[in-house]
């Protein structure tokens, strides 16, 4: 059976009439659709009754209606009999009906059974209330259809007009929810459906004009947010989030403002983690770079620096290339393998690690640093296309590797020349390894085994000279040393044996001085020990600086100086104590204490000191007996570190007492 027609709330049938509103004549609206819910929250089952209902309208509005004819009306008219029993069946009726109105809503008619053509107004009313009571756009429109088919002129027409009025409000509210609730292009779909004529329709175009202008406000807005996101200026972000709460819409000055703010509170632990990512990277350990990428895989795809974590997460992903490259220019294949093992998916470089495990497999041809293992190696390589990211590594590498192949054969080349040995065979083969360019990666290599074939020839050439030199200068006298050093420099300046003959000449020659200089110094020692301090430097001077026992003899003349002048000071102190007076005492201490502590006369200086101090204190003493001021102003001209100061100090104590009782 089919399901029950929907109630509306019990209303008058027939309104108080109303004066018509002047309207402007309009096409007949179209067919009442049904009636389908907007949001999954909607009622299903008022929305089948309505759907169901308005089918049946659409068919029974199109079915013409049967003509009756005026024969039969004039027999019923004759008919009073008819007429008082309908008379009297009326009357029961309204009086039953107003009983049972009293304690009961009365029920509404079935609209999905009635034959619209045929319809009353207060039915096609009743139905429209119905459907629109069902709240959906559908129902409302429904509800518009059925009672716009009544004539323009119909005793109804100015409540009909109200209701549509009303129903195209609802749908203009309905669609104003729509945008409020984050549908914009529901919103206007559902606003442009309401029927042209009402004076909601008037308002569409505005209303668009308003949502579509807040929403691309909104819009803009976030926009903003998010690049300043990007950009790490948080306090810009939230700027931009604050004027979402005053956009006039409440989809985004709710949903989209707490997104916004997550996304700043996102942002700002993202953008850390990138910190921390990119510190950790340029450690530029394995271990260190891992962590680095664990980092960046916490950032979410939701995130405003999600593309900038991708970009990083790639170039530090890339460094994990370069050291298992550097792992295999060691040698180690297990290592390199390892790390690329470890670059993350998400890093995008299936691409570099597919052409790198192809490297590898060179690389490892190469290891036995064989010509053949080159060129096998050369031969792997080239099968990375052009399309391929490490095209331009592997023909770096190629060309590299091609160059070991010459070098290589090159200096294999120049053993054979000198394997005879002789001089002449050796200087072939150098010649052979020097076509090597210092660009080659195997110029080391052959500047190594260069310098082994020149000692070689240094050996058979100039060995002899050296080693008859250095029979001579062991007899140790200057004749023998001077012939060492002539048979030395024969030893040309490109010679292996060059630096060797040239350290010996050196040593030879300070022997020779020292043998020429020991003598002088000889005679300046005796010289000094003669107490002749002056002549024993100007003897020791004649030994030029930079030669053999020129340091030994500057130290003998540092301390003869010193000698010489502590010898002039004391004497000069002794001239000065001699004056007898105080002040003369005074001046010879000063001048006694310039003796060099160095010096053999520095005791006796120190002991003439302590000896004038001590005649000081005796004067102030004796002065004491006739004068304490003038004892005390003398016992103060004791110097100090002499060892009549600490009683001198007593005795100025002593002497201020007695003069201030």
């Amino acid at each position: 059976m089919p399901p029950p027609a929907p109630k509306a709330e019990a209303r008058s049938i027939y309104p108080a009439p109303k004066q018509p509103r002047s309207r402007q004549p309009a096409s007949k609206p179209s067919e009442p659709r049904d009636p389908t819910p907007q949001k999954p929250t909607r009622q299903r089952r008022s929305a089948s009754r309505a759907q169901t209902e308005v089918a049946s309208l659409r068919s029974q509005l199109d079915t013409p209606a049967t003509d009756l004819r005026p024969s039969l009306w004039i027999r019923l008219a004759s008919n009073w009999t008819l007429w008082a029993l309908v008379a009297l069946a009326l009357f029961g009726g309204v009086a039953t009906a107003s009983a049972v109105s009293l304690f009961r809503i009365p029920n509404l008619p079935n609209c999905r059974a009635i034959f619209w053509p045929l319809a009353s107004a207060s039915t096609r009313l009743q139905c429209a209330d119905a459907y629109a009571d069902q709240g959906s756009v559908e129902s409302l429109l429904a509800a518009i259809s059925l009672v716009e088919r009544l004539p323009q002129d119909h005793p109804l027409r100015s409540d009909i007009d109200e209701r549509v009025e009303r129903w195209a409000e609802q749908i203009l509210t309905i669609a104003d929810r729509t945008f409020h609730e984050g549908d914009l292009q529901e919103a206007i779909a559902i606003a442009r459906r309401i029927p042209g004529h009402t004076a909601a329709a008037a308002l569409v175009v505005d209303r668009i004009a308003t949502w579509e202008d807040i929403w691309q406000k909104a819009s803009t807005i976030f926009a903003n947010a998010e690049t300043y996101l990007q950009e790490g200026k948080f306090r810009e972000a939230f700027g931009e989030a604050i004027q979402l709460r005053n956009v006039g819409n409440d989809y985004w000055q709710t949903t989209k403002y707490e997104e916004l703010l997550n996304l700043i509170t996102a942002a700002r632990r993202d953008i850390n983690l990138l910190g921390q990512a990119r510190r950790l990277a340029e450690r530029g350990s394995v271990t260190a770079i891992l962590e680095a990428l664990e980092l960046i895989g916490q950032i979410q795809d939701t995130s405003p620096l999600h593309g900038e974590a991708q970009t990083l997460m790639k170039e530090i992903s890339r460094k994990l290339l370069d050291l298992a490259e550097n792992a295999l220019a060691r040698a180690d294949s297990a290592s390199a393998l390892d790390i690329l093992g470890k670059i993350p998916p998400k890093a995008g470089l299936a691409g570099e690690v597919a052409d790198f495990k192809t490297l590898a497999e060179a690389y490892e041809l190469t290891w036995d640093n064989s010509t053949m293992g080159y060129e096998t190696a050369i031969l792997r390589l080239q099968s990375i296309s052009r399309d391929r990211p490490l095209y331009s590594r592997a023909q770096a590498l190629i060309g590299e590797w091609q160059q070991q192949v010459e070098g290589l054969a090159l200096l294999d080349w120049s053993r054979r020349v000198a394997e005879p040995g002789t001089v002449a065979d050796l200087r072939a083969a150098i010649i052979e390894a020097r076509r090597i360019g210092r660009d080659n990666p195997r110029w080391q290599d052959a500047q190594q085994q260069i310098d082994r074939w020149q000692r070689e020839i240094s050996r058979i050439e100039d060995g002899p000279y050296l080693s008859q030199a250095k029979a001579l200068a062991g007899a140790g006298d200057r004749a023998a040393l001077s012939a060492a050093i002539e048979t030395a420099q024969v030893i040309p300046r490109g010679s292996s044996l060059y630096s060797e003959a040239q350290d010996l000449i050196a040593d030879w020659r300070w022997e020779i001085q020292r043998l020429d200089h020991a003598p002088i110094l000889a005679q300046a020692r005796q010289l000094a020990a003669a107490g002749n301090f002056s002549q024993a430097i100007a003897v020791a001077s004649q030994i030029p600086q930079g030669q053999a026992l020129h340091s030994d003899a500057q130290s003998l003349v540092r301390t003869w100086r010193g000698e010489v002048s502590g010898g002039d000071q004391l004497q000069r102190a002794y001239q000065s104590a001699q004056g007898g007076t105080i002040a003369a005492l005074v001046q010879a201490i000063n001048i006694a204490r310039e003796v060099p502590e160095g010096s053999s006369r520095w005791s006796e200086a120190q002991g003439v000191i302590n000896q004038w101090s001590w005649d000081i204190l005796r004067s102030a003493e004796s002065e004491a007996n006739r004068d304490l001021p003038q004892a005390i102003q003398i016992a103060r001209q004791v110097p100090a570190r002499t060892e009549a100061y600490a009683s001198a100090q007593l005795k100025i104590q002593e002497w201020t007492a007695l003069s201030n009782p």
